[in-house]
């Protein structure tokens, strides 16, 4: 099975968006719908454009479609991509992410999913056409209640694309099992220990367990004006709120080393953690050394205590609920 992101065009229309078509519906849907506008540009006369619209409202299959668009040349003559990929390469049991005014929603493609084309005149001015139907939605929830590779997959990318992400896959699959309370993706026994959380946390959730352990330790506050592109040294800056000292973050998650004297120049108190890398040149003898290690036993012991429950994110908090399960 595939684990899919799909992005959502808002299309408004009177009869309302597409994002409620598919959530009303059960459905997928995306463009490429072969509406009147489409065919604006292509050299098309009136009476070419009646043909055109009584083949479209005839089309009853993805054949039908793909040799419309050939014989007028639409959309350059070929069904695009991502309609290609709606047609082949979505399958059932597959589950497709998408998003709505920076609420998440997660799919399961049913088993009597089917590709179509609607030509009614609603999903025409919704540009909807195209669908894949018998999709189960269930709302997940903000951006803090998803795996860091789920927000980033929609940042770019095409309209319709994989997410090629163990934990997103792990998460997608035990997610459902959870909210519909049936073991139907099998083979999901989660192993409470460090080793299992941070192959789950995504690279984005590792950052935000170290500036909760900071808050929980030293009461330093996150500027998160300060996480920005320019700073790859560092994720971002914190605050001490005692004397308004700058306190750097380097966090990197898998088999990836850190070099302690890359932060030597920097002006505060530097803290660096890696999953499963080391931490080359500290010098642990120094007792000036602005710079110290978060050792992955310590920060796994932090996410699973008390003092880690309410200030964690909820796609953190997923995981370290669910350890904190079956080490009971």
């Amino acid at each position: 099975m595939t684990i899919w992101r799909s992005h959502i065009k808002i299309v408004g229309s009177p009869g309302g968006s597409r994002i409620d078509l598919c959530l009303n519906k059960s459905v997928l849907a995306m463009g490429w719908s072969l509406s009147d506008r489409h065919l604006e540009g292509n050299n098309i006369n009136e009476t070419d454009k009646q043909k055109i619209q009584k083949q479209r409202s005839g089309i009853k299959s993805y054949d039908d479609y793909a040799a419309l668009i050939k014989e007028w040349n639409v959309y350059g003559g070929s069904v695009d991509d991502n309609v290609r990929r709606l047609y082949y390469n979505v399958k059932p049991d597959d589950l497709v992410w998408i998003r709505d005014k920076g609420i998440y929603y997660i799919g399961r493609v049913g088993e009597n999913s089917q590709w179509i084309y609607d030509s009614s005149r609603e999903l025409l001015d919704r540009d909807s056409t195209t669908q894949r139907t018998d999709i189960e939605w269930i709302k997940v929830g903000d951006e803090s209640s998803v795996p860091g590779a789920v927000t980033i997959a929609f940042i770019r990318g095409k309209t319709l694309q994989r997410i090629a992400s163990r934990e997103v896959e792990t998460f997608s699959k035990h997610y459902y099992n959870t909210i519909m309370k049936k073991e139907h993706y099998q083979g999901l026994a989660i192993e409470p220990n460090k080793e299992t959380l941070y192959s789950l946390l995504s690279p984005t959730d590792c950052e935000d367990l170290v500036c909760a352990y900071l808050f929980s330790e030293y009461k330093y506050i996150v500027i998160p004006s300060t996480n920005k592109k320019s700073t790859e040294l560092y994720e971002c800056v914190l605050l001490d709120p005692k004397d308004r000292s700058h306190i750097y973050i380097q966090v990197k998650k898998g088999n990836v080393s850190i070099d302690a004297n890359e932060f030597r120049h920097l002006q505060g108190k530097v803290f660096l953690f890696t999953s499963g890398g080391t931490v080359n040149n500290l010098d642990s003898n120094n007792k000036n050394e602005n710079i110290e290690q978060i050792s992955p036993e310590k920060l796994f012991d932090f996410a699973m205590s008390d003092a880690a429950k309410n200030i964690v994110s909820d796609s953190i908090s997923y995981w370290t609920e669910y350890m904190r399960q079956e080490l009971s």
